[in-house]
């Protein structure tokens, strides 16, 4: 079955023209960052548009194998985001250990 956009002759470009600028001013904050949790939400927030992006492919192919694709990532995003939480768990903690060592007495 065959499904017509309405307006996918404009719409889709748009749609992956707006991905691709989100994707470098995402870049841009894991580049330069402040810290390490602000990098790993920017390399959550670049998988999700990762998966917004194998969406709009889907779309624009008509092929609905890409969508098992965007659900895989977006499982193994979860994933990762999970992983970030525990590693960055004790990390105030830790940091105020630190801070009060580099005082001294």
């Amino acid at each position: 079955m065959i499904v017509e956009l309405a307006g996918a002759t404009w719409v889709l470009p748009t749609a992956a023209l707006l991905l691709a600028m989100s994707a470098l001013l995402i870049l841009y904050r894991l580049l330069r960052g402040p810290s390490r949790p602000d990098r790993a939400v920017a390399i959550d927030a670049l998988t999700l548009v990762a998966v917004a992006a194998m969406a709009l492919a889907a779309l624009s192919r008509a092929q609905a194998v890409l969508l098992d694709v965007a659900v895989l990532l977006a499982l193994m995003s979860f994933i990762g985001t999970a992983a970030f939480a525990f590693l960055f768990r004790g990390e105030p903690a830790e940091q105020e250990a630190r801070d009060a060592q580099d005082k001294g007495p």
